[in-house]
């Protein structure tokens, strides 16, 4: 994980929960892209109110005047739930939501964290602002968690074969946004996974690759990588839920064809 990663889950961190950490030193142009990657995740505000507090740090204070005004520039006094479209899940996964749905009540304390853990596995297939929603599960978490039935969500991910894509969900909530292991509704070992690494491979930008024509008739990429970089991310997924990779891998495929100008 490079500087500008492990400051930007401090600033996270500390505007979300108030938590006390020291900065790293970083030039202007790192800053600048620190305040790039939260607004390629939708936590602008959140970022910025890290800054505000860890405001007596040195390293903070010497932040560029324009970095900083224009950072406050970037978001807006209202925060919005990400929207994802669900539709794109594996026929398998909606039938056992719907079926789970059909018996519960939809505003539980469970059910709301079993759908905040399943937008979150969809946000992370997608590189999707998945650490905004991360950090939707995890303030949920905070807000409900003691209200949850452990054993009911045990089930749950069992029945919908989320099990080991919650553990990686887990473990970045513990280690990315600084949660307590005993505050989830599940057992995690942080340790079993290289979350580190992981985060190294956390999109920086708002550039979208995507499919477009060119000035023959076969069909290519906006960025030559752009099916090698969508293969690898959903590979990067496969151990922890095969059939939601695959899922992903078609989806983003046939979604791409649909930006092509017939």
């Amino acid at each position: 994980m490079d500087v500008t990663t492990r400051n930007f889950f401090r600033l996270l961190r500390a505007g979300v929960f108030g938590q006390q950490e020291k900065v790293e030193p970083m030039s202007a142009c790192k800053w600048r892209k620190t305040m790039l990657f939260a607004q390629a995740h939708g936590v602008e505000a959140e970022t910025y109110a890290g800054l505000e507090v860890l405001n007596e740090q040195y390293f903070i204070q010497i932040i560029s005047p324009d970095v900083v005004k224009e950072w406050a520039s970037l978001f807006s006094s209202r925060r919005a739930r990400p929207e994802y479209d669900l539709s794109l899940l594996s026929p398998r996964l909606k039938k056992g939501l719907a079926a789970i749905a059909e018996k519960t009540d939809t505003a539980s304390a469970d059910y709301q964290l079993l759908d905040a853990f399943v937008h979150l596995a969809y946000a992370l297939l997608r590189d999707d602002q998945w650490v905004r929603q991360m950090l939707v599960t995890g303030e949920l978490i905070r807000e409900r968690g003691t209200q949850v039935d452990r054993e009911q969500m045990k089930t749950w991910f069992k029945k919908l074969h989320l099990h080991k894509m919650i553990q990686l969900e887990g473990a970045l909530l513990v280690e990315l946004l600084g949660l307590q292991q005993e505050e989830l509704p599940f057992e995690v070992l942080p340790s079993n996974f290289d979350i580190d690494r992981f985060a190294s491979a956390i999109p920086h930008s708002q550039e979208q690759m995507r499919f477009s024509q060119g000035k023959d008739i076969f069909v290519h990429t906006s960025n030559k990588s752009a099916m090698v970089w969508n293969a690898r991310r959903s590979a990067r997924f496969f151990r922890y839920n095969p059939a939601e990779s695959i899922a992903n891998l078609f989806s983003s495929f046939a979604r791409s064809l649909t930006n092509i100008e017939e």
